[in-house]
């Protein structure tokens, strides 16, 4: 099930849930919610946003004031895991070109058929081994590349669903995050 309650109720709070009483009065605090959530969809920008809101909220609603810190918390994991995915990105590229020099190097070595002369049937595997695994490697990352951009639309789709549910006046939980925030702004 989805994490959500509808806030035109208080929540109430059981001796073992951490749970916020949380209650959106007017369409002003909806929209505000959802702004957060919905900035999502410009990763690195999108993140001022939420601050703005909840800088701005912090005092004058709880509801607003923790759906953007909330929002803002979870821009920030997509702008980290963006950044993750980067350095993957480099490094394949690197090894790509790695790759595209080392393989006609290899190719050239005196008696492996570059310079005309016939290839000794025991230099043939490793080149043709090399060759495959270089086109594995590339397929394997192409399909990571894919996933990646799949986890990606999915990471945004989630954000707008939130300020879709905010907009419906939904207290929008994410899962783990929304939780531990919670936890979090209690202690302090």
């Amino acid at each position: 099930m989805l994490p959500m309650t509808d806030i035109s109720e208080a929540r109430e709070v059981d001796s073992d849930e951490t749970a916020t009483t949380v209650q959106a009065s007017t369409q002003d605090e909806k929209i505000m919610a959802a702004i957060g959530h919905a900035t999502i969809i410009w990763p690195v920008v999108g993140i001022v946003a939420p601050l703005v809101v909840w800088a701005t909220q912090r005092e004058k609603s709880r509801f607003v004031a923790f759906q953007a810190l909330q929002a803002a918390v979870y821009h920030i994991t997509l702008i980290i895991a963006g950044l993750v995915c980067g350095v993957c990105f480099f490094c394949y590229y690197v090894a790509m070109i790695v790759g595209g020099i080392a393989m006609p190097l290899l190719l050239a070595i005196p008696g492996a058929g570059a310079s005309g002369e016939e290839l000794p049937p025991e230099a043939v595997i490793p080149i043709l081994l090399g060759i495959l695994g270089m086109i594995v490697f590339y397929l394997a990352i192409w399909g990571l590349m894919l996933l990646g951009l799949g986890v990606w639309a999915a990471y945004i789709g989630y954000g707008l669903y939130g300020a879709v549910a905010n907009l419906q006046g939904k207290d929008f939980r994410y899962p783990i995050l929304g939780s531990r925030l919670e936890r979090y702004l209690q202690q302090t």
